[in-house]
């Protein structure tokens, strides 16, 4: 699946870094969070705050509302550095920086 991350509110300086778009790589269970989270791949890596990120974490904000409706989403945006391994389940989102809140549309 692939999705637009548009910004929303939380930080308007990172809000200056999107639209971004992506794939979808996976959906793997979080440790620390009831909400269901996907690993989106960027086309292209961003720098933020002198580091390198090349993948968000995105999770729906709204109960009731999933990533992938042809609706926009409210979603957290988490930042994984380029550095950082593959996630997969079992990871916390504790160790990625919440940098945003955005909107996720699906493209075709």
């Amino acid at each position: 699946m692939r999705l637009r991350i548009e910004y929303q509110d939380h930080n308007d300086s990172f809000g200056d870094l999107l639209p971004r778009t992506g794939e979808v790589l996976a959906i793997p269970a979080c440790s620390d969070s009831t909400h269901r989270w996907h690993v989106l791949r960027l086309d292209e890596p961003l720098a933020y705050e002198a580091r390198l990120y090349d993948r968000f974490l995105i999770a729906s904000r709204w109960v009731g509302c999933e990533i992938g409706e042809p609706r926009t989403v409210t979603v957290f945006i988490l930042l994984v550095p380029s550095s950082h391994p593959p996630i997969m389940d079992g990871f916390s989102c504790k160790d990625f920086l919440h940098v945003a809140w955005g909107g996720a549309q699906v493209l075709p």
